[in-house]
């Protein structure tokens, strides 16, 4: 058909785009070590159910996941026949054998009914995004933009094949019953031999136009996940959730911790930021975003690609954006701070935000690409405190009383097993072949409401005739919340003072009351060699249930289940 033009479109489109896209690969690839290749059978599964599937778009939102997910699967199906196009563009004969095959006949019979389909997803999605204005997507002409370049894809191809089917007669017409709507619509108009020619042309060079347009836009945009997002659900973390990433605080080499600039991040976490859809789920399920605190995690991947890519040339700085040290301290005294000292707090975004994650990761669970955010906030966090000793007042003298009496209300640490003096409860002090180690924790030490709770277990324990026994005041704060907070080094040190005394006493089982000592003893501890059976309580009680060593006294109610 046009073997010269569509030679040179693809030629010159494909050189655009590696030239391009190899600005992102060099970025992600300058990202920090991070190992993610382990645990292929569950990254599989990730990419089957989340990426092909779209589970985790249509359950957080049916009606605009099912939106994306016929797009999605449409381009998935539409991928095939756009190899065929360009063919056809070298060899209008081009894959006959396939196109007249009944495979093929099928396949374009299935493909006409997609193309409306996606159509139909289109314009759904330009009207939450003209008319609705949904508050948690980021409005942009570059969505509309998007929207009808894809509207079009589907249109032009319908054109293309209708105009062809009435020049060829109707020849296998109902195989293409979309497109031979657009056929009778030909027929009626009564359209000449060489307009319909001309239409099959324009709709072709339109065609794979547009989509030599639309590969080379992604990597400016946010629709670059169209490529990134796949191998982003495959590297997706696979360590438990409630488990942080590591830091080596006996590292000779290191000059700072945490996240000092995003030179510091890992190559997962930048791809994570090239990734980020704009459609603001993440945001959506934040409980700081929801009650008013500065954090939108959505805001935070936009805030680092752009400065990434105004940075590297990518275009960040056509979109009028600016850092949030250029807005607080002005342009001019931000641009003059020595690039590797334009840390990302507080020279790309507001300390305050990375201070109001609870780190509870609702974002990540609600994120359709595979986003990971809590790492990245706990690192600026690090960073602020143990480089750059900047840390929220109020936590000041929460860590100074974790350092003195390993606690975080600085209550005399001899005073940890003092709850339960009168309970008869042994000591690992005194009964280190104890089965059990109950891990009571800081909150069932020391605080009242959490005391009670501590003394039932007990009690429930006792009853149940299980051999255990508490540390007492060898027992020190888990060092969750230092964690979180920032500073490693507190927690490390606590995590491994524990650790020591447990394994003194070679325990191997754990019941915990406390869901922060259950996970930082279950989920984090091993990064240390503490590597114990950890159990809550509630489940330690039902299995002493299930097992016949807990009777209740009277009938216990069930809770319902509708089905």
């Amino acid at each position: 058909m046009f073997p010269v033009t569509t030679g040179t479109l693809l030629f010159l489109a494909l050189t655009m785009f590696t030239i391009s896209s190899l600005k992102w690969v060099n970025i992600i690839l300058a990202g920090q070590a991070d190992n993610r290749f382990n645990d292929y059978k569950k990254k599989i599964m990730n990419v089957l159910t989340i990426a092909f599937a779209q589970t985790k778009i249509i359950k957080g939102d049916l009606k605009a996941g099912l939106m994306h997910a016929m797009i999605f699967w449409g381009f998935c199906v539409i991928s095939l026949r756009t190899i065929i196009f360009f063919g056809m563009g070298f060899d209008p004969t081009f894959a006959s054998w396939f196109t007249e095959s009944i495979v093929g006949k099928l396949y374009i019979f299935a493909l006409n009914f997609i193309l409306a389909l996606v159509m139909v997803a289109v314009v759904y999605a330009a009207y939450r995004r003209v008319v609705l204005k949904v508050g948690r997507l980021t409005q942009s002409s570059e969505a509309v933009f998007i929207l009808s370049m894809i509207f079009t894809l589907c249109f032009t191809d319908f054109t293309f094949e209708g105009a062809r089917l009435v020049m060829e007669n109707m020849k296998d017409a109902a195989w293409q019953p979309g497109a031979a709507i657009f056929a009778d619509i030909f027929k009626i108009v009564g359209l000449s031999e060489g307009s319909l020619q001309f239409i099959a042309d324009a709709s072709y060079l339109v065609h794979i136009s547009l989509i030599l347009l639309f590969m080379n836009f992604l990597p400016y945009g946010k629709h670059f996940h169209v490529f990134t997002f796949l191998p982003n659900v495959f590297f997706m973390r696979t360590t438990p959730y409630g488990q942080l990433r590591n830091v080596n605080l006996e590292d000779p080499n290191a000059v700072s911790f945490g996240t000092a600039t995003l030179k510091d991040l890992s190559w997962k976490d930048l791809l994570d930021v090239a990734t980020c859809t704009e459609c603001g789920r993440c945001s959506a399920q934040c409980p700081a975003f929801n009650t008013g605190k500065p954090l939108s995690p959505k805001q935070i991947n936009i805030d680092m690609r752009e400065y990434l890519k105004r940075e590297e040339g990518i275009g960040g700085q056509h979109h009028g954006w600016t850092t949030y040290a250029e807005t607080s301290m002005g342009a001019e005294a931000a641009l003059a701070t020595p690039a590797a000292e334009r840390y990302v707090t507080p020279f790309v975004i507001d300390p305050e935000v990375f201070w109001s994650c609870t780190s509870c990761r609702a974002c990540e669970e609600a994120c359709p690409v595979g986003i990971e955010f809590v790492d990245r906030i706990v690192g600026a966090r690090r960073h602020m405190v143990l480089t750059q000793g900047v840390m929220p007042t109020e936590v000041q003298a929460t860590f100074r009383n974790m350092e003195t009496n390993y606690n975080p209300w600085g209550i005399g640490f001899d005073s940890r097993g003092e709850w339960c003096k009168d309970m008869g409860v042994k000591m690992f002090a005194d009964h280190p072949t104890a089965e059990y180690l109950y891990f009571v924790g800081c909150a069932g030490s020391f605080d009242e409401r959490n005391k009670r709770i501590a003394t039932a277990l007990v009690k429930v324990m006792q009853k149940a005739n299980i051999d255990f026994a508490i540390l007492g005041k060898e027992e020190v704060c888990n060092g969750d919340s230092a964690r979180r907070i920032g500073n490693e080094y507190l927690f490390q040190t606590l995590a491994k003072q524990n650790i020591e005394t447990m394994n003194r006493y070679n325990i191997k089982k754990v019941i915990t009351a406390c869901p922060h000592c259950f996970n930082t003893i279950k989920n984090e501890y091993p990064q240390f060699g503490g590597d114990y059976d950890v159990v809550n309580h509630t489940d330690f009680i039902y299995s002493l249930m299930q097992e016949g060593q807990l009777k209740p006294v009277r009938p216990l109610p069930q809770k319902s289940h509708v089905s």
